[in-house]
């Protein structure tokens, strides 16, 4: 714990010349970096006929240098058929990089190339369940106009002085420097990431390094091995002059360890500027594998390298960094688990790999820096939000890459709906079952928002069709005006509710708190507010002299006003009770809750016939029967203490 806190302090004590120097780095969120390129995008892979196969592994032999983007050498796939029959072998590799030869199963053959789509005919097609293996010799130095998101680069660090080659391929990018599949939903079970260079650097990749083989006089490969099951644009190769600092982390509660192995710029001033922090990333490795399961990765290793990047990229096992600020590193390691481990499954749903991340940073904060720093860092998410209320956290146009590294709806909007899902779920711990079964039941694998939506109904047992319907399909936020008054030993609350977006959505269902101070001592009551405009009845001896609405920050929201009215003790009972109906429309009964004693109830269809009526007594609640009635509109008219309601009715 003081390492960690060393680490927060030094970093806020850099002079703010020295920061300003940084290498472009956005300490909050690595999304200024992925959503800075505005390009043509596809969702899905660039050919159906990639689909005819499932690969299986990949090895990449590359000789390359930090001076430029030029690469030459090979890349091995095998793979799987699983369509019926494959005629063709189709991938995707940028024109700019040309193939100097390919082999099937160990027999050259002949490439066509239309922009990045390269296919293989076959002398004959493959069957369902062949495996064959593709050997790609290729070479160029592809350089790609400035306004252009490529997989690969070639940059000075402004800060550190080294010259870098570092790839970064998300979202649709790895064809920028190797051949490949763009497939979310094809992970690569095992990968070989050969790299030869100078001597004078090294090459950061994915899972471990199993040797530094000499190879030519001044030159030395980096072999690296992943093992476990990859994503395409979670393959990474970084070259520079770098000094490895690597130790060990320790699991709590256990006798395990695993390697944070970082590739620092060989400056003599960079590691002990970062170290504190560098050595803080253990810590966040162990709390978050307490909260979401143990590190999925753990057999191979976590670290960096550094990259004069805004941000960061979260590549399977190295993330690539800017540099270090431990709510960036949070961020980063946090997409190992929502992200790496389990990837969306479409482009469409990016809100789970970056929303989780960015929540994942408040949940640092909150743990290592205390409460009143997380309230204060999740206000800062959630500011970030209210600018503009259009937009929905779901991706409809995943062709726009600026609108899937959207700052405002894919991260923070995201990391908001986490927040309130954790609200929702009433405990710390049934969130965070939440996020562990959601990782054990996909490890290796895909999630979709349904994928999370199953598995938090399940855990909370509950359906949530409305709460991911509000919040991830449509847009905007509740605004809250709220009146209350204090009769005797009674609170009367009436909580108005509109929206930033009636357009999409005019009310949000969400439980909410509602807190009462008094000299004496405050209360926090936590109701559900179903209704744009809902009475409450509270008992309470205190004298009340204020009301927050939501004092925790749980929901995005606004609140407009907050009014003590004492005419609101004037307003009839049955107006003051709520009165909420679920379902509406019905397909087999309407439940009405809230309601006072002694309230008649009749139920008429359009014609004025009485269809049902009924009498409340003492009850707090009572269903009205549908499954027998046609499809309609129909009028419930409430009548009690001489007033008479009237409500509209859907039979479905």
């Amino acid at each position: 714990m003081k390492q960690l806190l060393l680490a927060v302090y030094v970093l806020c004590c850099v002079p703010l010349t020295l920061l300003a120097q940084a290498d472009k780095t956005d300490i909050s969120t690595c999304s200024h970096l992925k959503r800075h390129y505005n390009t043509a995008a596809k969702p899905t892979v660039a050919s159906l006929a990639e689909n005819d196969y499932d690969v299986k592994y990949v090895k990449l032999d590359l000789a390359m240098t930090n001076l430029s983007t030029t690469l030459s050498g090979s890349a091995t796939t095998r793979a799987k058929v699983v369509s019926a029959t494959m005629p063709a072998y189709v991938f995707e590799l940028t024109s700019l990089l040309t193939i100097d030869s390919l082999k099937v199963n160990g027999v050259n053959r002949a490439v066509t190339t239309v922009d990045s789509i390269r296919t293989v005919t076959l002398p004959g097609p493959l069957l369902q369940n062949d495996v064959f293996t593709v050997q790609v010799y290729y070479h160029g130095t592809p350089l790609y106009p400035a306004a252009f998101l490529v997989g690969i680069f070639n940059d000075v660090s402004p800060s550190w002085g080294a010259q870098v080659t570092y790839t970064l391929s998300e979202s649709y990018h790895a064809l920028a420097w190797w051949p490949v599949k763009q497939s979310l939903t094809d992970k690569i079970d095992s990968t070989d990431v050969w790299i030869t260079v100078d001597t004078s650097l090294k090459a950061g990749s994915n899972g471990l390094l199993q040797h530094v083989t000499a190879v030519a006089p001044g030159k030395a490969r980096y072999e690296w091995k992943e093992r476990y099951p990859i994503d395409y644009y979670l393959v990474s190769v970084t070259i520079a002059p770098y000094v490895d600092y690597s130790y060990y982390m320790h699991f709590s509660n256990s006798n395990d360890s695993m390697l944070i192995q970082n590739y620092v710029y060989n400056n003599p001033a960079t590691l002990p500027f970062f170290k504190d922090v560098i050595d803080s990333t253990g810590m966040i490795v162990d709390y978050f594998s307490t909260i979401y399961g143990r590190y999925y990765f753990w057999k191979e290793k976590y670290g960096h390298c550094m990259a004069p990047i805004s941000g960061g990229m979260e590549h399977q096992t190295m993330t690539t960094l800017g540099n270090f600020h431990t709510t960036l590193t949070a961020h980063e390691l946090a997409h190992q688990w929502f992200g790496d481990n389990v990837t969306c499954a479409s482009w469409a749903d990016l809100w789970l790999n970056e929303g989780f991340a960015t929540y994942s940073e408040y949940l640092y904060v909150r743990h290592f820096w205390g409460a009143d720093s997380a309230f204060l860092y999740m206000n800062g998410i959630q500011n970030n939000v209210y600018p503009d209320p259009s937009g929905s956290v779901y991706i409809v146009d995943s062709l726009n890459e600026a609108r899937l590294f959207d700052g405002r709806l894919t991260y923070n909007k995201g990391g908001s709906v986490l927040h309130m899902l954790h609200f929702l779920a009433g405990s710390d711990s049934a969130y965070f079952l939440i996020c562990k079964n959601y990782q054990q039941q996909n490890n290796y694998g895909n999630g979709t928002t349904t994928t999370l939506k199953n598995v938090a109904e399940t855990v909370l047992n509950r359906n949530l069709d409305v709460f991911f319907d509000q919040w991830i399909y449509k847009e905007g936020w509740p605004i809250y005006d709220a009146v209350w008054a204090q009769g005797g030993s009674e609170v009367y609350v009436r909580l108005n509710q509109t929206t930033s977006m009636p357009s999409s959505q005019t009310l949000f269902a969400t439980p909410i708190e509602l807190k009462f101070t008094s000299a004496t001592g405050d209360t926090t009551i936590r109701v559900d507010n179903l209704y744009n405009i809902q009475h409450f009845q509270f008992h309470w001896d205190k004298t009340v002299t204020g009301m927050q609405v939501d004092p925790n920050r749980w929901l995005l929201r606004q609140v407009n006003s907050v009014v003590n009215d004492p005419a609101l003790l004037h307003v009839s009972s049955l107006a003051r009770h709520g009165l909420y109906i679920y379902p509406n429309p019905a397909t087999y009964y309407w439940e009405l809750s809230d309601l006072p004693a002694n309230t008649g109830l009749q139920l008429a269809d359009m014609t004025g016939r009485i269809v049902w009526q009924g009498n409340t007594l003492n009850a707090y609640s009572m269903k009205v029967p549908a499954g027998s009635l046609p499809g309609g509109i129909y009028i419930l008219q409430l009548t009690g203490q001489n007033k008479t309601t009237s409500v509209k009715l859907i039979k479905q």
